[in-house]
């Protein structure tokens, strides 16, 4: 068994991010520019998803790693990330479309880096961001996107389970169906 299944999730996320982006690396070195931008996101995903787990946020969806990465780079005053995380998102794209030069799939490996580092760093759940120093729209967009980060599935009617509790569910009873003549 390998050390990143044996982590925490938090841990396991970390590993699998570093692990991908030296793939990306390797992806590039070897002239595959849709995988190392395939493995650039995935590296990028996954130490976003290390946050979420830390603070207990969602994180299955798309959607939730771009308002995770979203309200750290405004609470945290980086809006340096955020530029990164918009140019990395670019290249999850790029796997499908294949528009990006090898330049940019290389600065995007370089952004990764950059963004996954400072992630791991950020002192957590602390903000050093007064929020009074955000524009009463910025704080609104905050307060949207921590909702969204903290809500319960919508569409749970009960108590809602990870892909890892999925054995716990409790058993579905088909209905009855009855023929009426």
């Amino acid at each position: 068994m390998t050390d990143h299944l044996k982590a925490s999730p938090p841990e396991r996320y970390e590993e699998i991010s570093r692990h991908l982006l030296r793939q990306a690396q390797n992806e590039l070195e070897n002239g595959d520019i849709l995988q190392a931008s395939d493995k650039v996101w995935g590296a990028t995903a996954h130490a976003i998803k290390a946050v979420c787990q830390r603070m207990g946020w969602n994180h299955h969806a798309h959607n939730h790693l771009s308002a995770a990465a979203n309200y750290l780079c405004s609470s945290f005053g980086r809006d340096d990330l955020r530029t990164s995380f918009v140019y990395l998102e670019a290249l999850h794209t790029n796997y499908y479309e294949h528009q990006r030069p090898v330049a940019e799939v290389r600065t995007g490996l370089d952004h990764a880096g950059t963004f996954i580092e400072a992630l791991s760093t950020m002192r957590l759940p602390e903000s050093p961001v007064d929020k009074e120093q955000l524009s009463p729209l910025e704080s609104r967009d905050q307060e949207r996107l921590l909702r969204m980060l903290t809500r319960r599935n919508q569409y749970s009617h009960g108590p809602q389970f990870s892909t890892a509790e999925a054995g716990e569910l409790p058993p579905v009873n088909p209905p009855i169906m009855t023929v009426e003549e």
